[in-house]
């Protein structure tokens, strides 16, 4: 692909000039070059300038195209390399660290007894991120909540995942009292924990938006202190008394195991009332030949994520 394609590109995933610019290690100049010859060539303009960058009509088209041709790039080269014989098979996957991270050492155990010599990497991002990465072929699926819609996608629901509360025993018994138990374990309202310092995944993820959205809907303003994209982290804080949190239920495996060894466990209650859909998906781009090793991946992770959220939802 024709360098100044390439740094086309690199803008409309930074949405800045300037950003692009220090990611292709060229300056700001270099940039507006290249976007201007392409302009130049094609006899259209690319992006908006105010009131902020974005992309005109044109410049979606020109995006959409080329995320095409790169996919398609992608595609041919690991094609040639493979009928040259000297590529070793590679699969890059998007992934959430912490979701895959449950099931993973069982996953690859299993893929490892018919595929022992493919290279896997995982790509860690946030999901604009990954679903550009996934357009340009520059990975090759991605495991994703609640994928964006595309006709160049091609998406699997793995299932349907719930949100918790948690909260560690001494951090409740500041809040609640003792015999509120056995009503709470049905299910809690927002309203009941808008006071409790909160820490939620980060700003804009989907779980923040779906969390946010229930709050809005309730009329409830929730004290969030803490914004992490990292369970770990936010489970740190709830054994340190320091927040609650709300999770997904395939991160119950983590605070079971946890609750195995500790002096002051945490407490896990299902949020009630929650109607939006929490969707795993894998998300692959359609067209693109999916090689046996690839498809074998796939079969085992649909089966494995499907029990583990049977699993920890009962």
């Amino acid at each position: 692909m024709l360098i100044s394609f390439k740094m086309f590109m690199t803008v409309v995933e930074e949405m800045s000039i300037s950003r692009a610019a220090a990611r292709s290690f060229v300056t700001q100049q270099c940039v507006s070059d290249h976007i201007k010859r392409i302009e130049e060539e094609y006899k259209v303009i690319l992006f908006n300038r105010r009131p902020k960058l974005s992309l005109t009509p044109a410049g979606e088209e020109m995006y959409k195209t080329l995320c095409k041709i790169a996919e398609l790039e992608s595609d041919l080269e690991k094609r040639l390399k493979s009928m040259q014989g000297v590529a070793v098979p590679k699969l890059t996957i998007g992934v959430n660290a912490t979701r895959i991270s449950i099931i993973l050492p069982k996953l690859l155990s299993e893929y490892n007894k018919f595929f022992p010599n493919v290279i896997i990497s995982f790509v860690i991002k946030d999901t604009r991120t990954l679903e550009q990465l996934l357009l340009k072929g520059e990975v090759d699926m991605i495991v994703d909540l609640n994928a964006h819609t595309s006709p160049q996608f091609n998406i699997i629901s793995l299932g349907k995942d719930k949100l918790h509360f948690l909260i560690s025993e001494n951090l409740y018994h500041r809040y609640f009292k003792q015999e509120e138990l056995l009503e709470l374990s049905s299910g809690i309202t927002l309203e009941r924990i808008k006071d409790i310092p909160i820490a939620s995944n980060f700003e804009g993820s989907t779980i923040d938006n779906i969390i946010q959205h229930y709050a809005e809907r309730d009329g409830v303003k929730l004290n969030i202190l803490y914004y992490t994209g990292e369970y770990e982290t936010q489970l740190s804080l709830c054994c340190n008394d320091l927040a609650a949190a709300i999770c997904p239920t395939m991160i119950l495996k983590k605070v079971l195991e946890y609750n195995k060894e500790s002096k002051n466990p945490i407490f896990i209650f299902p949020l009630e009332n929650q109607t939006e859909e929490l969707k795993i998906e894998i998300v692959t781009n359609k067209g693109i030949e999916t090689p046996e090793y690839m498809q074998k991946f796939i079969e085992l992770l649909i089966n494995m994520m499907r029990e583990s959220i049977e699993k920890y939802e009962k």
